[in-house]
C-alpha cells in the first residue's frame, strides 16, 4: 500500500480546513436550526409561548409591504423569543428555511410589562426615573413593530450566514495555499520549523482579521441598505424607523442605568451600543438622525 505523498496530504488538509470554515458558520442556521431556536424561544412552564393572531397578521403585512414572493414567505417562520429585540437566523433554503423571533414587547400590554419584567431576575423598582423610561421605551405603535420586523426580513433575504460561510472558506483556501507556497518554496519545513509554526500563526491571525473586517463590513453596508429601502416604502416606514431608534436609545440609556456595571459594558450614555475595536453596526444615534433628516 502506498503511502500518499505530502503534497497529497497537505491538500487534503487544506480542504478539510476550508469544509470546516464553512460549515462551522453555517451549520446553526441550517442542520442545527431547530436546536438554536429551541435555546432561543420563550417558554411559560417549558411549553413555547405562542405568538398571538394579531403578531402574524403585522408579519404578514410587512411581508406584503416588502412584495416578498410566496415561495419566500413560507420558510420564514416566526416564533416568540426571549429578549427585547426582534431576532432572526436561518436562510431562504427550503429545506431548513429562516426564523423570526418576535420579542415580549410587541406582544404585551403596558399592564402585562409592568408585572413581568425583571432586571437581573429582579423586580424593578418602578419609582425611578430610569424604570419608567424603560418601560416606555418598550411600548412601540404598529408603524414601530413592522419597521423592527422588517428591518430583520431584510436581514433574513440578506443571507448572512451563506456570506459568512463563503468568505471565511475562502480565506481558509487562500491563505492555505499561500502559505504553503511560500514555506515549500524556500523549504522552511527543512530548514527553520520555529520560523514555519510563526508563520503559520501569523497567517491564523491575518485570516481572522481579515475574515472579521469583512464580516463587520458588509453587516454594517446592509444597515443603511436596509435602512433606505425601508424609507422607500413609505411614511408609516419613516416614521416608524425614527421612533423605533428613539425608543431603542432611550431604552438602552435606561439599561446603562439599572444595569449598573453591565450596563455600562454594554452601552454608552447616550444610548449607542459599546463596542471595541470592531464596528458591526451603525450607531443608533447615526440611524435615528437619519430617519429624522427624512421627516424633515
Amino acid at each position: 500500500m502506498r503511502i500518499p505523498s505530502f503534497k497529497f496530504r497537505n491538500s487534503i488538509l487544506g480542504v478539510t480546513a476550508t469544509a470546516v470554515g464553512y460549515y462551522a458558520i453555517l451549520t446553526p442556521h441550517t442542520v442545527f436550526l431547530n436546536r438554536y431556536k429551541s435555546i432561543m424561544a420563550r417558554y411559560q412552564s417549558y411549553i413555547e409561548v405562542p405568538l398571538s393572531p394579531y403578531i402574524h397578521r403585522t408579519i404578514q403585512q410587512v411581508m406584503d409591504d416588502l412584495k416578498l414572493p410566496q415561495n419566500i414567505q413560507k420558510v420564514i417562520k416566526p416564533f416568540s423569543v426571549h429578549g427585547l429585540d426582534v431576532f432572526q437566523m436561518g436562510t431562504l433554503n427550503a429545506k431548513y428555511g429562516a426564523r423570526l423571533g418576535i420579542p415580549v414587547n410587541f406582544c404585551s400590554t403596558t399592564e402585562e410589562l409592568h408585572d413581568k419584567l425583571q432586571i437581573k431576575d429582579e423586580p424593578i423598582n418602578w419609582s425611578q426615573e430610569e424604570a419608567k423610561a424603560l418601560l416606555n421605551s418598550l411600548i412601540l405603535s404598529e408603524g414601530a413593530k413592522k419597521f423592527a420586523i422588517a428591518r430583520e426580513v431584510l436581514r433574513i433575504q440578506a443571507e448572512e450566514p451563506c456570506f459568512n460561510s463563503f468568505g471565511l472558506a475562502v480565506i481558509i483556501a487562500v491563505l492555505w495555499i499561500l502559505y504553503n507556497t511560500i514555506t515549500l518554496r524556500f523549504q522552511l519545513r527543512d530548514r527553520n520549523v520555529t520560523l514555519c509554526r510563526s508563520l503559520y500563526l501569523s497567517f491564523t491571525l491575518l485570516g481572522a482579521i481579515i475574515w472579521i473586517g469583512i464580516k463587520d463590513y458588509h453587516s454594517y453596508s446592509l444597515d443603511s441598505e436596509h435602512d433606505r429601502t425601508l424609507c422607500a416604502l413609505g411614511a408609516e416606514y419613516v416614521k416608524g424607523g425614527q421612533e423605533f431608534y428613539e425608543k431603542m436609545l432611550m431604552r438602552n440609556k435606561a439599561l446603562w442605568y439599572l444595569l449598573e456595571e453591565d450596563g455600562k459594558k454594554g452601552f454608552t450614555s447616550n444610548g449607542n451600543e459599546r463596542t471595541f475595536l470592531r464596528q458591526k453596526h451603525i450607531p443608533i444615534t447615526y440611524r435615528r438622525d437619519f430617519f429624522n433628516s427624512q421627516l424633515n
